[in-house]
């Protein structure tokens, strides 16, 4: 408590007269202090990231991680089922590629079996009256193999054509296949150089539209005169344009007979109309038939293409035939949908983890801005606590004046009020409504 000046009052302390004593305000300004920060409710969000670039790190781990691990996954699967959808093509194009290989073939067989007959016995006379019961057997096992059944057989001694066997009918053909007219369809010394089974074609047959797979066989009689002609029914002793090598070897006296030959219907196959052609397309696979000789063109060509999408591949097998080179593609589709699907997830994945991290910021951020609501609360609390403190000093500075002023009403209580001025009478009542007030603020 403040101590009070005891005895007379000077003017000065008593005021003017009819005001209150000098040192009683009127009303006491609050004390100065700090102004309460701005609320963070306030920050946009880009300002808030600006102040907080920290708060980015988290949702770009949780974008990477979701990326890196759902697309590892899609692509492995996807890759697992491409490979087996790739194995499947490559299975079922090696089982068409050897089911072909062996239908022709099985057709071919007739050929060699002849040819072994003509080694046995070259003479022209007995191959003519033998031959029909040969043949006759020959076609009845090569048809049974399948649908490429063989359906002529030729002999062609010294490269002309003079028994022509064939179903359902026979032809007399005369056919030089030395001649300018066929050499370059039949292509003979390319069969004389290899020394074995060729297959040539598709080459059209004579005055026919049908085109035809043909098989020649190159028989080689040992220890033959220059001159040998095995009782040919044309009285020559070698093929046009061919009297030395390699028709005839001087030095090992190795002579050429002539061709067996075997035609096989090959509009069928062309057609696409075979039981292995058909069974590609059944498993929805697309396919491509082709050959690195093409008969008439000398380079390769293709023989037969099926399916939604025969120029695109995905196995690519070799067709085992003698003396040719054929090679079948097949293309799988659904290699490419799975392509599309693994595009699709990966974007989808991609997408996903954008907004799983987008949603992630925005709860970093409403937690961010929380936090930062409740430092400011904080220090808006210790500023009004401050403020208290300040409001309770100025209060007790208060109660002391009072105080003050009640020892002085004290002495001049026994003052009569009639010797009291107007202006004290009225000091004397603001101190009682002062002090009512205060009583009444205090808790």
């Amino acid at each position: 408590m403040a101590r009070c000046a005891t005895g007379k009052r000077t003017q000065e302390e008593e005021g003017p007269r009819g005001g209150v004593p000098q040192g009683v305000p009127d009303a006491e300004p609050p004390p100065e202090g700090r102004q309460p920060p701005a609320l963070a409710s306030n920050v946009g969000a880009l300002t808030l990231l600006s102040r907080h670039p920290n708060l980015l790190i988290a949702p770009v781990i949780l974008f990477c991680l979701i990326v890196a691990l759902c697309s590892f996954g899609i692509v492995h699967a996807t890759n697992a089922s491409y490979n087996l959808e790739g194995q499947q093509a490559q299975d079922a194009a090696v089982s068409a590629a050897d089911g072909i290989a062996m239908q022709l073939s099985s057709a071919f067989k007739a050929a060699l079996s002849m040819a072994a007959v003509v080694r046995m016995n070259p003479n022209w006379s007995f191959l003519e009256s033998n031959s029909p019961v040969l043949t006759k057997e020959l076609f009845r096992q090569s048809n049974n193999e399948g649908n490429l059944g063989i359906t002529e057989l030729t002999f062609a001694p010294f490269g002309r054509v003079r028994l022509n066997y064939g179903v359902p009918f026979t032809r007399n053909l005369s056919a030089d296949l030395f001649s300018p007219e066929f050499a370059n369809d039949y292509d003979p010394y390319r069969s004389l150089t290899l020394r074995g089974l060729t297959v040539n074609g598709p080459v059209p047959l004579t005055n026919q539209e049908d085109r035809a797979f043909t098989a020649r066989y190159p028989i080689f009689i040992p220890d033959a005169n220059e001159d040998e002609s095995w009782g040919n029914p044309d009285n020559i002793t070698h093929p046009t344009g061919c009297p030395g090598p390699p028709c005839y070897n001087p030095k090992t006296r190795e002579k050429w007979w002539g061709f067996i030959g075997a035609l096989v219907n090959a509009e069928p196959l062309l057609a696409g109309d075979n039981v292995h052609l058909k069974r590609l397309l059944s498993d929805d696979l697309s396919y491509s038939l082709t050959t690195s000789f093409l008969a008439g063109t000398n380079g390769p060509g293709t023989l037969v293409s099926g399916g939604s999408n025969p120029g695109k591949v995905t196995a690519n097998v070799t067709v085992n035939l003698p003396g040719t080179s054929w090679a079948l593609s097949v293309h799988n589709p659904r290699q490419d949908q799975i392509l599309k699907l693994r595009d699709g997830l990966l974007a989808m994945v991609v997408v996903a983890a954008f907004i799983l991290s987008a949603l992630l910021l925005l709860l970093l951020l409403s937690a961010k801005r929380a936090s930062v609501l409740l430092q400011e609360q904080l220090v808006t609390n210790k500023l009004l606590q401050e403020e208290k403190v300040s409001r309770e000093a100025l209060l007790g500075r208060q109660f002391d004046l009072i105080a003050c002023f009640e020892q002085t009403t004290k002495r001049s209580r026994n003052l009569s009020k009639s010797k009291l001025s107007d202006g004290q009478l009225n000091t004397l009542d603001r101190i009682a409504t002062a002090r009512a007030a205060i009583s009444d603020m205090t808790p």
